[in-house]
């Protein structure tokens, strides 16, 4: 048996992502995940602080010196510590976290296009079917993810742009999103 609330997390979730919205849209933010956010403008430090529901910097007053944000839990930044020593951290969903070198970044960006190869020594693998757990190495590939596409450094959903616009599974999905909407705002509104 699982211990788990998905609707609580999910609860979590939703109310993150309504507190972050703020600092996406202030025309500063370069990325950001559902705890965490990169920006170009240090953050009032109202926002900052070490207990639950405060952002932590987690740099310490460093800057980031060189970044690549490759998309969603895909990105590498470089800094230099206290000590002027050129760090370099990267998450990639699916390897180890601060696993890759910050050339491998570089090739995995839009000038580059590379995919990388990356083996995992150490992974587990379960099988409901046989009740059986054997850890064995793999291979992950890595590539850029083109998730959300710019077209004249403007974002069009994929699935937007070929639907014909009096297509009713089309009209159907615009009208959810709708009522998501604005079923997301009354509740935020509410809460005040």
């Amino acid at each position: 048996m699982v211990n788990a609330n998905v609707a609580l997390a999910s609860a979590v979730t939703s109310y993150a992502r309504i507190h972050m919205i703020d600092f996406k849209v202030d025309g500063f933010c370069v990325y950001s995940d559902t705890d965490s956010i990169f920006t170009t403008k240090k953050l009032e430090d109202k926002f900052i602080g070490k207990d639950l529901g405060y952002m932590k910097d987690e740099l310490d007053g460093l800057i980031i010196k060189e970044a690549y944000f490759l998309g969603i839990k895909k990105y590498g930044f470089q800094y230099l510590d206290k000590d002027n020593n050129l760090i370099t951290k990267s998450t990639f969903a699916g390897i180890e976290k601060d696993s890759l070198t910050f050339d491998e970044i570089i090739k995995l960006a839009p000038k580059g296009g590379s995919t990388l190869v990356k083996e995992i020594p150490l992974r587990f693998y379960k099988s409901l079917k046989n009740l059986t757990i054997n850890i064995d190495s793999t291979y992950v590939s890595i590539t850029r993810s083109l998730d959300k596409p710019l077209i004249n450094n403007n974002y069009i959903p994929i699935h937007l742009e070929s639907a014909p616009i009096f297509n009713i599974s089309f009209l159907l999905y615009l009208k959810r999103k709708v009522l998501i909407l604005i079923n997301s705002i009354i509740n935020y509104l509410t809460h005040f």
